[in-house]
């Protein structure tokens, strides 16, 4: 306990001989190329270079430093842990007052693949408008997978335009929210539903999150809040990790959808 212990000290107390793990988990380095890499001077690093090698976290051959093989273990383990971090810190009182226990256990635990993401929250003047990253990032997709839980006055003409302009479109929604477009946006629905490259299912249990989409672009998700309220905040990410874990959780919502039938839809729309 006492090796374990003293091991956390070391690394956690420092960032220093953080960041000097890590560059050591890419390649072997001379102290110029570390200096360099880390813009630190030899006085400064080499403390914790002798800090680490007496841990037999650091080996030097030939003026050469390179991780041991516990120092491995140990950077390998580190690295996801620091990202997850690192994710998180960026806007703690986001992760903080969502509900994160419609996402499963085994992407929550790999929520370091978001990456480098950004929060869009609308001033008051623009509520009911769409962001214009978002929009940037899904004009410009070539496949668009869809989860949402609500109806947007902007969602029903640009899906079925991207639809009808040859980007394939896979949307999941609840029934009621199929209802409200049947009723309040017909033609644009129908045109959806009509594009050889757009697929329709309905989710047939209470919706687990409020909406993602995921592209070959971009990822944007919305969570409750721990009080089930719903605020107008998107979490948007383009990194390439991020695509694939929400490719995920897209279809770990689908898991209980089906596709929605020619009859039913169109008995749904003829007697509105």
């Amino acid at each position: 306990m006492k090796m374990k212990q003293s091991l956390i000290n070391l690394i956690f107390i420092s960032d220093r001989r953080k960041e000097l793990l890590l560059l050591l988990r890419e390649e072997p380095g001379d102290i110029d190329t570390i200096k360099a890499l880390l813009n630190v001077d030899a006085g400064s690093i080499q403390p914790h270079i002798k800090k680490m090698k007496d841990a037999h976290l650091l080996i030097e051959e030939k003026k050469v430093y390179r991780l041991s093989e516990i120092g491995k273990i140990i950077v390998e383990n580190l690295k996801p842990f620091l990202s997850t971090i690192e994710v998180l810190e960026v806007n703690d009182d986001y992760w903080k007052t969502r509900d994160l226990t419609s996402i499963p256990d085994f992407l929550l635990e790999r929520v370091d693949e978001l990456g480098h993401w950004q929060l869009l929250e609308p001033d008051a003047e623009h509520m009911l408008e769409t962001p214009e990253a978002f929009m940037e990032n899904i004009l410009s997709s070539k496949e668009v997978l869809t989860f949402v839980s609500y109806s947007h006055p902007e969602a029903p003409s640009m899906y079925a335009d991207l639809a009808e302009n040859g980007t394939k479109i896979t949307l999941c929604t609840t029934e009621n929210v199929i209802m409200r477009l049947l009723s309040r946006f017909p033609e644009e629905t129908e045109r959806l539903y009509r594009s050889e490259n757009s697929k329709i299912f309905i989710c047939q249990k209470p919706a687990p999150i409020p909406s993602i989409v995921v592209t070959d672009r971009f990822l944007s998700l919305k969570l409750f809040e721990n009080d089930g309220k719903l605020r107008d905040q998107l979490l948007i990410s383009t990194e390439e990790r991020a695509l694939g874990w929400g490719r995920e959780l897209f279809l770990h919502c689908m898991r209980v959808s089906d596709p929605i039938e020619a009859k039913t839809f169109f008995q749904v729309f003829a007697g509105l």
